[in-house]
């Protein structure tokens, strides 16, 4: 069985190899086909990947709560010279989820206020984050020089901070930054760890309402507190704001992972009786997750179709090709017909050329694939990831294109009349 299997690839070799520049026309088709194809999937299993990791970033144990605006804040039209606004989450909000939700691992406070910092002469505008240590180890907020905040630093309300590096840069801090003293809004606070730059990128950024230009200095939950209080002053021209908003955010760790979606469920629930206006948002990152795996997903069956319809087309060429081919060798049919060859044979013959016209092409449809990848990933920089499964996707679908593709031309050759096909000129 194996010995009939080779000779019949090593004649379809020797009837290809025949028509050199017909079997390279033919092959590129099914070439661009699964190159095109991993090339797609590559790029839906990168931002797959991408998108775990980013919300990843958030735990997804975690649910974070966040103030916003009230809707008809925005529409405040007094011309007062004073405004006061006092909205978002409060204490009270932070003690009621802390003794009425079971279940939880952490509840983190977080305090921001926009401020500008001072080196000597330079500013630069930064996002104030007045957190608890827990909350840097919670979000993987590792230093790359100096020391993390620590339980002491809030305890003795101490003035230090935790900074990105681009600050540094901002603030044109050539020397060792550590122990420097920078001004932040009216305080002072010494320099005691440096972060990498953008840890949140896209929606982690959006969900932690990071600033998107602002930098983040992160500096002692007590600190601020006891310090500065909760009530920040804009002035803008011919009017002041003053805005009193305790809490910006509470992070919310949830111990188990299954009660997740139930907890974010009562945290709803405990906010919505406390709060008379939509001051606050409800970050699940499991949820989104889940929605934005789903939508990946669609995504990705979307690209693998749309490329497979280039294998499609190399189809038609193949099955064109034999057509031409079967027209061509109808003698040689004839001949075989009449040495004994059976139509079972003929079938199988024809069948092995298309599908070692498909092999040959899905092999070096592969290394194009590589290629296109790493093409779109310099145009687009966004990096793509080859999986095995794309590459034996690929080559089984261009396999099946070449088989399905030869059906037609084998049968048709098989049936030709022996007799007329010996007559054949």
């Amino acid at each position: 069985m194996l010995s009939r299997m080779g000779q019949l690839f090593r004649l379809a070799l020797r009837n290809l190899v025949g028509y050199p520049l017909r079997t390279l026309l033919t092959t590129l088709g099914i070439v661009f086909g699964v190159g095109s194809v991993i090339a797609m999937m590559a790029m839906g299993v990168g931002a797959e990947q991408a998108l775990l990791a980013e919300i990843g970033r958030l735990g997804i144990r975690n649910v974070i709560l966040n103030t916003v605006p009230p809707p008809q804040k925005s529409k405040d039209t007094q011309t007062s010279a004073w405004q006061f606004n006092r909205y978002g989450l409060t204490f009270k909000d932070e003690k009621l989820i802390r003794g009425t939700v079971p279940g939880l691992a952490r509840v983190l406070p977080v305090h921001k206020r926009k401020e500008t910092a001072w080196h000597g002469s330079r500013r630069a505008e930064v996002m104030l984050h007045a957190v608890e240590a827990e909350h840097m180890e919670l979000f993987g907020l590792d230093v790359v020089r100096g020391r993390n905040l620590g339980d002491v630093d809030g305890a003795d309300q101490k003035r230090v901070c935790v900074i990105r590096s681009g600050l540094l840069k901002q603030l044109k801090v050539f020397e060792d930054a550590l122990d420097t003293a920078i001004l932040v809004g009216d305080e002072y606070y010494r320099v005691i760890g440096i972060l990498a730059d953008e840890e949140f990128l896209g929606y982690a950024r959006k969900a932690m309402a990071l600033d998107q230009k602002a930098l983040e200095v992160y500096v002692p939950y007590q600190t601020v507190f006891n310090r500065e209080g909760t009530r920040t002053m804009v002035e803008r021209q011919g009017s002041r704001e003053l805005t009193d908003v305790e809490l910006h955010q509470i992070v919310v760790c949830v111990e188990d992972i299954d009660d997740v979606l139930t907890t974010a469920r009562m945290l709803q629930r405990v906010l919505e009786k406390n709060h008379e206006e939509k001051d606050w948002e409800l970050v699940v990152p499991l949820e989104v997750l889940a929605q934005r795996r789903k939508t990946q997903q669609v995504f990705n069956i979307a690209l693998i179709f749309i490329a497979s319809i280039s294998l499609l087309v190399g189809g038609i060429g193949i099955a064109n090709i034999m057509l031409a081919t079967v027209t061509e060798r109808t003698r040689e049919i004839g001949v075989r017909r009449a040495l004994g060859a059976q139509r079972r044979h003929i079938v199988a013959q024809f069948l092995t050329e298309t599908a070692t016209i498909a092999l040959l092409g899905g092999m070096l449809g592969v290394g194009f694939g590589f290629f296109m990848n790493w093409v779109l990933e310099k145009m687009a920089g966004w990096e793509g990831v080859v999986a095995c499964a794309s590459l034996v996707l690929a080559l089984s679908i261009s396999m099946g294109v070449g088989v399905v593709s030869g059906i037609y031309p084998a049968r048709r050759a098989a049936y030709l009349d022996p007799i007329e096909a010996l007559r054949h000129e």
